[in-house]
Order: structure tokens, then sequence, then C-alpha cells
């Protein structure tokens, strides 16, 4: 298997590349089944305006709340931030099922792509993060709504997001940038990490700063997660949304 893959680089990233997307198209599936539409008309005004909410506050978070990764770990690259725009996907999920969640992603990326300094690449990867990570944990949290479960479906946001942002980053986005950018210019970037060289880059960017990084940053959008959600889910169970009669029907 190793020797394969040695030969045959790409035929491997093609292999995995359609395992990734058949995983993905299988979890949109099952999220639609999950998420039920049986509301009433009050209660859907109230979901969409409490899913507005949630998507507006994450592109804020975006936008003006980033602490650069390097801040902390002094080898890190430099163009990794530290932000909590998920939280509000991931508590959106949990509220009202895996598609709620998707949908504040879209609604992110969407308002995103405006100011990307990405070319739309890191864009494209925080939707294939959020996607995956949003219904994976929001399908194990409303299969059974217990702080087990809620733990479990935590400790699934860290995993699932650390493993996607290690294939996306192995599949596409650094051979983009260095495509892009020249291959000089990007590796330039990467030479904070120690023992890094023009044969290994790959190797140790994806071990010594993309999986410590997405360990961490998963891990602090989790805790803050747990934190919020059951304040704000009793918050939004206690606000009754009663839309104005017509006259007709007061009658």
């Amino acid at each position: 298997m190793i020797q394969f893959i040695k030969e045959n680089p790409e035929i491997f990233k093609l292999i995995i590349t359609i395992v990734f997307a058949v995983t993905l198209i299988f979890l949109v599936y099952f999220a639609i089944r999950y998420e039920s539409k049986n509301t009433t008309n009050s209660e859907k005004i109230k979901k969409m305006t409490t899913l507005s909410i949630l998507a507006s506050i994450s592109v804020v978070l975006y936008y003006f709340l980033k602490i650069p990764m390097n801040v902390i770990l002094p080898f890190m690259p430099g163009f990794l931030d530290i932000q909590f725009s998920s939280v509000p996907i991931f508590i959106g999920g949990y509220m009202f099922g895996p598609i709620s969640g998707v949908i504040i992603t879209v609604i992110r990326m969407l308002a995103k792509l405006p100011g990307s300094t990405t070319a739309g690449v890191g864009e494209i990867a925080d939707l294939l993060i959020g996607f995956v990570t949003v219904l994976i944990a929001a399908m194990i949290y409303h299969h059974k709504k217990t702080k087990k479960t809620a733990i479990i479906s935590l400790l699934s946001i860290v995993a699932s997001w650390t493993i996607t942002a290690l294939i996306i980053n192995w599949l596409f986005i650094l051979s983009f940038y260095m495509r892009m950018y020249g291959f000089d210019a990007v590796f330039g970037m990467l030479t904070t990490i120690p023992g890094i060289t023009r044969e290994n880059y790959m190797l140790y960017y994806l071990l010594f700063a993309i999986l410590p990084f997405n360990i961490i940053l998963s891990s602090l959008v989790s805790l803050v997660t747990f934190v919020l959600y059951k304040r704000l889910s009793h918050l939004y169970t206690d606000i009754h949304f009663c839309p104005k009669k017509s006259k007709k029907n007061a009658q």
C-alpha cells in the first residue's frame, strides 16, 4: 500500500477526493432526514430570525476577532489565525439540526468572499470544514440529547475538523498557493517550522502546523460552544414569538 502511494500519488489523491466527496454527500442526506420540518409558522419565523442573528454574529466574529497563532506558538506560519466564527454555526446546529448549521456556514462563506485575501480558497476550505463538522456533531447530539452525547459531539468536532483540515490542505490548498504565488514565496512563509526543507515541506507543514493548529482551534471552539449553548438554548425557549393576527382571524 505504501509503495503504491509513493508510485502513484495523484491516483491516491483522486481516491481520497472521491471518498471525501461521497462521505459528504451521505452526511448531507442523513442530515436532511434528521432535521424535522414539522413546525408552526411562528416557530419557523422564530427559527429563521435566530439563524439570521447567528449568521451575522459568525461574520462579525470572523472579520473583527482574530488572534495570530504565532503569538501563542512562534514557529507557526503567520497566516494561521485563531477565530471563533464557527461557534454560532455549532450553536445553530445544536439548536435546530445539522442543516441549520450548514445554512449558517454557507451564509458566512458568502459574506466572507468579498473581503477574501485567499482567492476564495480559504473560504472553500472553511466551508468544507464547517459542513463536515456541523453535520457530524449536530447529528450525534440530536440522536440523543444527553450530557454524555453532547460531550461526544464536541469531541467529534475536534476529530472531524482536524481530519478534514489535513485532507484538504494536503489535496489542494498548499499546492494551489504554490502554483499561484510561486514555490519560493510560499515556502518562505513556512520556514518558521523547525526542520522544514524543500523535500519534506508537505509532511512538516501538515504535522507541525496544520495538525496542532486545528486541534487547538477546534478545541477552543468546542469549549466556547459548550459554555454558551445551554444558556442560549434556554434563552431561545423563553422567547415567545406571536405574529399579529389579521382582523379577519381576530373577529
